[in-house]
């Protein structure tokens, strides 16, 4: 019997040793509707979509972004929750500030995890694994990386433009697969830390939506999941993320603490 083996990991800072991070995983009018929208197909190709939505994303600077994240093998069950305001300052995608909050639950197991990394001479690390604990500091490599990432998801959807259907309501575009031929577990193994064996690709059931709004063109949600039922057993993987505070970001939350350890 075929045992399914995944591994997931959503938050990897990688100068400080965090890379082997499986499991760890708007107020520009992006507000969800109350009201259901009609969606349909738009004339617009997918490829000059994506060149108008690459334009348009060049002014971002900061960005805030909440993702939630399931997870199940077989009767082994995790989640996490994230939070994360970054500051890609005018570099088009090269993080030179954040601040990370990650909540997880992993077979009951409660843990916490709070990052900030404010810049600055040697790019700095601060962590703390309670709300109310202390912090420590730790020295990067000189660079920040955080995954997943605004622009690295945007660079994606760029190499899945025929791969991809477009569809517009009054508020937003949305992205949506053509079919379940696509193999996403391949496109985000590296931005997600995802590995899938076990089973083919092609046996797992793919969900997959990339929301963008109307007026900014900003994304503004991104979800992607993944089902198998059958003789290798049991696999749930969701992802749902939501994009917002484009360039609005407070000061304050990208700063050093100000008990931290020199």
């Amino acid at each position: 019997m075929k045992k399914i083996l995944a591994f997931f990991g959503i938050l990897c800072l990688l100068p400080f040793s965090l890379a082997a991070c499986a499991t760890q995983a708007e107020k520009d009018g992006t507000t969800e509707s109350s009201n259901v929208a009609t969606t349909e197909e738009t004339n617009m190709s997918v490829a000059d979509f994506l060149d108008k939505v690459a334009q348009a994303n060049e002014k971002v600077e900061t960005v805030h972004f909440d993702m939630d994240l399931s997870f199940q093998i077989n009767e082994d069950k995790k989640s996490q929750d994230m939070q994360a305001d970054i500051d890609y300052g005018n570099t088009g995608g090269t993080i030179q500030r954040a601040h990370a909050l990650i909540d997880e639950v992993n077979n009951g197991q409660e843990t916490y995890q709070e990052y900030i990394l404010p810049g600055g001479e040697g790019n700095p690390v601060y962590l703390r694994t309670s709300k109310d604990g202390a912090w420590e500091k730790q020295l990067s490599d000189g660079r920040y990386y955080i995954q997943p990432g605004y622009f690295s998801f945007l660079k994606i959807l760029s190499s899945m433009e025929n791969d991809l259907e477009l569809e517009e309501s009054s508020d937003r575009y949305t992205l949506v697969i053509k079919s379940q031929n696509i193999d996403l577990v391949s496109l985000f193994k590296d931005e997600l830390n995802l590995f899938i064996t076990g089973i083919s690709q092609t046996e797992v059931e793919k969900g997959f939506k990339v929301t963008f709004d109307k007026k900014t063109l900003y994304m503004t949600g991104f979800e992607m999941t993944f089902e198998y039922e059958g003789s290798a057993g049991v696999l749930h993987i969701d992802v749902e993320t939501a994009f917002s505070s484009w360039n609005q970001l407070e000061e304050a939350t990208l700063q050093a603490p100000d008990n931290a350890p020199l």
